[in-house]
């Protein structure tokens, strides 16, 4: 049996970012990108989203900076434990709060200890060393300390990972055709409402339009409030989102803990919108569910459908932001976002376009449903694999059935 190995002992080297920002690029702008936290969500990078800069920029950053193809890149706070493998060549640059790890690829594929990192015992280790009375935060120190475990051969590793990326270039194909029928339902709003103006139209301000309410968290203090069968939404859960559909949420509640809200249990289709911490992440919920007090919630009323509220506030969000205020941070107060005006159509243009998107959201809702399932099965699949309770063969027979 191999032996116990810690991360420092498969990997070249471990680099710190370089504590310092990407300044604004003025030139050449897209020569490479810098990666923070925010571009590593669900085990993927998020190169879209990525802060562009120029080539002395890039040139600039050590070598132990640029991250390269197979090496990965761990969040240290905002998530702990995220990570995500570099698969291809392109020019990346290390950006705040994150770590560069170079697998030593004579002991541990690179592939392999990517999900070896994700799996449920590895980010509770991280989650459990994080230290921090403000911002959780995982110390480098800690980083090279993370227990692998037994480690099986190369060989194996290899197989593993081909079963586990078989489920993950599944999800990413979903990943993509959602990315596609929500940008054919922006298209088909932009298409029907984008130039508001003709006969039937009419301006009114949102809060007559939809009911807006707010959240807050039950005390921590109290255990009978925590770990029900409610869900309980914060930010957090939306930054983590790649479309609308809101499945479920981190953490739960009990129905004593719900009684501690206002605004109670939300029903599915409501709309959330960010309100604060950051401000403008959008979901529409598919559980009925209680929010923190970091949000603003919507329930359309008859007027208006609650896609086309969606879609709306996604056009239109420098809007929503320009009405908060606040000393310590920003946020839109429920008080300045109800007079809002929003353009009204025709009911039957409504009516008509609603019917259209909700057959598109509805496809969104499937895939998203399909990856949850498929990012559960490989959850499942790589603790049984390490410890061989299922042998590499079984699992890819479980494999082609889940894809």
């Amino acid at each position: 049996m191999p032996s116990q190995v810690q991360l420092q002992d498969v990997v070249e080297f471990i680099a710190d970012c370089e504590h310092r920002t990407a300044p604004a690029a003025l030139r050449d702008a897209a020569y490479a990108f810098s990666i923070g936290t925010p571009n590593i969500r669900g085990g993927r990078l998020l190169i879209d989203s990525a802060k562009p800069v120029d080539r002395p920029t890039y040139e600039s950053w050590t070598q132990r900076g640029r991250p390269r193809a197979e090496d990965l890149i761990l969040a240290r706070e905002a998530p702990v434990g995220d990570v995500a493998r570099v698969d291809g060549n392109q020019r990346l640059c290390l950006g705040q709060r994150t770590v560069l790890l170079r697998p030593n690829q004579r002991k541990v594929n690179p592939r392999f200890l990517h999900y070896l990192l994700l799996s449920p015992p590895i980010q509770q280790w991280m989650q459990d060393r994080a230290a921090g009375s403000t911002v959780a935060h995982l110390n480098v120190e800690d980083v090279y300390k993370i227990d692998l475990g037994a480690l099986p051969p190369l060989a194996e590793q290899r197989a593993i990972a081909e079963v586990l990326g078989a489920l993950d270039d599944k999800i990413e194909a979903n990943r993509r055709n959602v990315t596609l029928v929500s940008d054919f339902i922006a298209a088909t709003w932009l298409g029907c409402f984008g130039v508001s103006s003709g006969s039937g139209w009419q301006t009114e301000p949102i809060g007559s339009l939809a009911s807006v309410a707010g959240g807050s968290t039950p005390s921590t203090k109290v255990a009978d409030f925590w770990g029900g069968t409610v869900a309980w939404a914060t930010p957090r859960d939306l930054a983590r989102l790649s479309s609308a559909p809101l499945l479920d949420t981190e953490r739960h509640i009990t129905e004593l803990g719900l009684q501690r809200i206002s605004s109670g249990l939300l029903p599915v289709g409501t709309v959330l919108l960010s309100s604060r911490a950051p401000i403008g992440y959008l979901a529409i919920t598919e559980v009925p569910l209680a929010v923190n007090q970091g949000f603003i919630a919507l329930v359309a009323g008859g007027r208006v459908s609650n896609l086309y509220l969606w879609q709306w506030l996604r056009f239109h969000l420098d809007e929503v932001i320009s009405r908060a205020n606040g000393t310590t941070f920003l946020e839109v107060s429920k008080a300045n976002f109800r007079p809002m005006p929003i353009e009204v159509p025709p009911e039957g243009l409504m009516r008509s376009w609603t019917a259209s998107a909700a057959t598109q959201y509805r496809l969104l809702v499937a895939k998203e449903q399909e990856s949850v399932r498929l990012t559960q099965l490989r959850d499942t699949l790589l603790p049984k694999l390490l410890s061989g309770e299922l042998r590499v063969r079984d699992a890819e027979s479980l494999v082609e059935e889940a894809v």
